[in-house]
């Protein structure tokens, strides 16, 4: 039996500059795992000379699809803070992105 969730309506996208590090981190709805991947996908494709493409996404009423990547970050200390953050603050069917360069 499902109390609540939270969804997002619509994505955003923010960007900071730090020691010459360039972030951008987009918030984006999604549906399914699929649609998620396709979405890691395209954005890759987008920022192909970023560093680093950290994401972390949960999907599913209950939280049933729940990944993260840290692409080549130390263990642990990208992607799995973001799907900490998502489940903390009980959001579903969101993905999570963050390319440096």
């Amino acid at each position: 039996m499902i109390d609540s969730f939270r969804i997002i309506y619509q994505g955003g996208m923010g960007e900071i500059v730090e020691k010459k590090s360039r972030f951008i981190a987009t918030v984006v709805p999604v549906a399914s795992e699929e649609e998620a991947l396709a979405f890691i996908e395209q954005t890759k494709k987008k920022y192909y000379d970023a560093t680093h493409n950290c994401s972390a996404y949960v999907i599913g009423d209950n939280n049933e699809i729940q990944r993260c990547s840290d692409d080549g970050e130390p263990v642990r200390t990208a992607g799995w803070p973001m799907l900490d953050i998502l489940l903390s603050e009980g959001i579903n069917f969101i993905l999570l992105y963050e390319q440096s360069k």
